[in-house]
């Protein structure tokens, strides 16, 4: 009998821990099952949350959707026409272009060259970095380890550039918004000036450099301003000059043949506000060559400040303003 019931209590034990064991093999597949499909939301949801972007240098760089905390190196102007706020950019450009009041919260991250500071970059732990396609293949290297780095194209006309930087951030409508608002007030100060614009009057742009080297704008910086919006005509020699450099911002020329590109009117424009710049500019206008050109002899030659040599948004929506002022007095 005590043989038995032993024999009994251990058939019960071995059942119990045969059931325990398949219970709990159970358990583990149906956990495994579970986190499965967890496991494939998160990939997914990550997946959902960028996207490739295929920049100026041909490269695919994954983007974020919605970037929160964006370097825009060079192109804070065009950020703050398109309403998107940025933590990051190089003073050196953007306070020659936006106020105080705009520079606000923004940190300086430029460098000494062209490319930004690397350890001020990675101190403000951006999660989308945007420079211009002149920086060395070393340096968009370095800032790609740091967040997703995406060039743009610095020669392209401003309007490519809102609608490209649009596209990246994902608000497209506020570029086409920023840009239907200026091609309306274009409209209406081409309306303003027709006074004292005579149908196929010309103008030309100059601008003098390092080394008083002399160059002509072309289609890019200031034609936007004089030809599309407020309607000169552009002088033969510049337009052959650009006829397949459309891209091109400007060309070297000597001060020679200065009298041969020079429009009805022309506009000097200054480097910068620097002695030297003022003593190039000087020796140009007080020179025989320029006062011998027909638009200063008739008072429609004008030396402007440097600020009208910047290619931005927002420079280009203040030269609405300024241009028509300057021609008119």
């Amino acid at each position: 009998m005590k043989k038995q019931l032993s024999y009994t209590v251990f058939i019960i034990m071995l059942l119990s821990l045969v059931l325990v064991a398949c219970t709990n093999k159970l358990s583990s597949q149906n956990n495994a099952k579970q986190e499965e499909p967890t496991s494939t939301a998160d990939a997914e949801q990550e997946e959902a949350a960028t996207r490739l972007f295929t920049d100026a240098m041909g490269r695919e760089v994954q983007v974020p959707n919605n970037p929160e905390r964006i370097i825009a190196h060079y192109y804070a102007s065009e950020m703050i026409a398109i309403d998107q706020p940025i933590i990051g950019t190089n003073f050196i450009n953007a306070s020659e272009v936006l106020t105080e009041e705009q520079l606000k919260g923004i940190e300086d991250i430029g460098g000494d060259g062209a490319a930004p500071n690397l350890e001020k970059t990675l101190a403000l732990s951006p999660d989308l970095i945007i420079v211009p396609n002149f920086l060395e293949s070393s340096d968009l290297e370095a800032l790609s380890k740091i967040a997703p780095t995406v060039t743009m194209d610095y020669s392209s006309d401003v309007f490519s550039r809102l609608k490209t930087l649009g596209e990246l951030i994902g608000k497209p409508e506020n570029a086409e918004k920023w840009i239907a608002n200026y091609t309306a007030k274009a409209e209406a100060k081409r309306n303003e000036v027709k006074p004292v614009i005579p149908p196929g009057e010309t103008a030309s742009a100059f601008i003098i450099y390092e080394g008083k080297q002399l160059y002509v704008y072309g289609p890019q910086r200031l034609g936007p301003i004089m030809y599309d919006a407020l309607g000169f005509t552009m002088p033969p020699k510049v337009e052959e000059m650009f006829a397949d450099k459309k891209d091109s911002l400007w060309e070297m020329i000597s001060l020679e043949v200065l009298p041969e590109f020079s429009g009805d009117r022309i506009f000097l424009v200054a480097s910068d506000d620097s002695e030297e710049s003022k003593q190039m500019i000087e020796e140009v206008i007080n020179g025989p060559i320029w006062k011998g050109i027909p638009a200063v002899k008739n008072g429609k030659a004008y030396v402007v400040e440097s600020k009208w040599a910047f290619n931005d948004p927002l420079t280009l929506d203040w030269l609405l303003d300024e241009m028509p002022k300057t021609i008119s007095q």
